[in-house]
């Protein structure tokens, strides 16, 4: 049984850590990526962004997972592991989907993408490569981060619900 202490506890870590996780993508897609997308030779800047903010998103992702189990398990509309037979419990699961498409989203982004561009901008130095070519990448990565900003917003949609219940 979770105690009223640990509940109150669990639910101010978790809305912190969704504020800084949330907060962070929303502020890499609309604030910085855009500007270091239009700006020459700034993906070494934005890579030592993502860099500090990546460790800080991680810890954010593995508290949500933490505290969102206390609360789990506390719900009087928790009815037992892979049963959806109410509102809330399809909406928690629309909710991790969601989290999951995020968190792959911003894993092809922090392994696949950003060396990418990181390569990309080492070849544009050497005059190996365009700026078409690096143009291209970083709009991949806007349209990426916004697409993440998108998802996060149906998390808390899907949030909004499942405490509506």
């Amino acid at each position: 049984m979770v105690t009223p202490q640990l509940l109150v506890t669990s639910y101010f870590v978790h809305l912190i850590a969704t504020v800084v996780w949330i907060g962070g993508i929303v502020f890499m897609a609309l604030v910085v990526t855009p500007v270091a997308g239009s700006e020459p030779g700034c993906s070494r800047f934005l890579t030592a962004i993502q860099r500090r903010f990546t460790p800080i998103a991680n810890l954010s992702l593995a508290t949500l997972i933490v505290t969102g189990m206390v609360q789990l398990t506390a719900n009087t509309n928790y009815v037992g592991f892979l049963n959806f037979s109410n509102l809330w419990a399809k909406a928690i699961l629309l909710k991790h989907v969601t989290v999951g498409g995020m968190t792959a989203t911003a894993l092809y982004m922090s392994l696949v993408l950003q060396p990418d561009i990181n390569r990309t901008a080492m070849l544009l130095a050497a005059g190996k490569a365009t700026p078409e070519e690096t143009g291209a990448l970083a709009r991949r990565q806007s349209q990426l981060a916004q697409i993440n900003v998108v998802l996060a917003m149906v998390v808390l949609l899907f949030t909004a619900v499942a405490r509506a219940q």
